[in-house]
């Protein structure tokens, strides 16, 4: 496999390349999403060899993502690593909320805990920064949970360089969580020279900008006017069409390897200079199953080269 185990970080931890994302299987804003599925797609992933899960606190009106995890992860807390997010919640009127509060962040925390039957979380990232709470408040609460052994290892996600200097300087960053895709690389961009310089992981989200860059949409493909995507400017107009012309060209690369261009994809993320983690959400088993294989895909310095240049082309002015 392709540096298949990396390690995170300043930490101890060994981690798959490519992490389960369980947004999906939270069923809230995916269709057709079911427990045996879900289940069956979390099996899928530790066959193909992922060891890293990622969930968060509000995914689900009541923790459905977390408590999915606990049942298909029982008896393999050894083997397996799962990052939370803390500081993100769905009211009653199932209106997302950002609270930053230390008291809420240690709730959210202790109630992940219960929910996925650890002992301990390996990772814990603030969600993301609450514009009424202090940064420094927010992560001196994720490193008094640390103080306490309730987690092992700081994260924080969807920040920017200035935020995670903040954060990094009162409580210890071991990884940090932005979007990061062939159409989107400003901010991992933005964070990887102190990344590297601080010994910070990135494991990235939006690898595949919410199934666009699997390939499988054509440049005539109608989406529902009321799919939410619509909202992202690269669904739209000339953008779309730029992407669309990478694609096709990605399509002809991933025939020539005999790979999806998911696959590719999902390869050439993490063979991205301080990228560790490429994070696939999925809510079936073959969706885990395909990305989780960019493990094994080897791209040579030529390739990525090429590859780069058709990426820069398609962000070019």
């Amino acid at each position: 496999m392709n540096d298949y185990l990396r390690q995170l970080g300043n930490s101890s931890l060994k981690v798959s390349s490519v992490a389960l994302g369980c947004w999906p299987i939270a069923g809230i804003s995916s269709l057709d999403v079911n427990d045996q599925d879900s289940l069956r797609t979390i099996a899928a992933a530790l066959d193909c060899g992922i060891n890293f899960f990622d969930t968060a606190y509000s995914y689900g009106f009541s923790g459905q993502a977390d408590l999915l995890l606990a049942k298909a992860l029982k008896g393999r807390s050894s083997e397996t690593i799962v990052a939370s997010k803390v500081g993100s919640h769905y009211d009653p009127q199932g209106q997302r909320v950002i609270d930053g509060r230390p008291e809420t962040l240690i709730r959210h925390a202790k109630e992940s805990l219960d929910r996925l039957n650890r002992d301990r979380l390996e990772v814990l990232y603030l969600h993301t920064p609450d514009p009424q709470v202090p940064l420094e408040e927010s992560a001196d609460a994720i490193a008094e949970l640390i103080s306490s052994g309730v987690v092992l290892y700081a994260g924080v996600s969807n920040v920017n360089l200035q935020q995670l200097q903040l954060f990094h300087s009162r409580c210890p960053v071991t990884v940090v969580q932005p979007y990061f895709n062939m159409l989107q690389r400003e901010v991992a961009a933005e964070l990887g020279e102190y990344c590297e310089s601080e010994n910070i992981s990135i494991a990235c989200y939006w690898v595949l900008m919410k199934g666009l860059l699997a390939g499988r949409m054509q440049r005539d493909h109608q989406l529902d006017p009321a799919d939410r995507r619509l909202t992202y400017a690269v669904y739209r107009g000339e953008a779309w069409q730029r992407a669309q012309d990478l694609l096709d060209e990605l399509r002809s690369i991933s025939k020539d390897l005999n790979c999806t261009v998911a696959q590719l994809v999902v390869a050439w993320t993490i063979a991205q200079p301080g990228i560790t983690v490429a994070l696939c959400g999925a809510k079936r088993p073959e969706q885990i199953t395909e990305t989780a294989a960019a493990m094994n895909l080897e791209l040579s310095i030529d390739l990525l080269e090429r590859i780069n240049r058709l990426v820069d082309l398609q962000s070019a002015p």
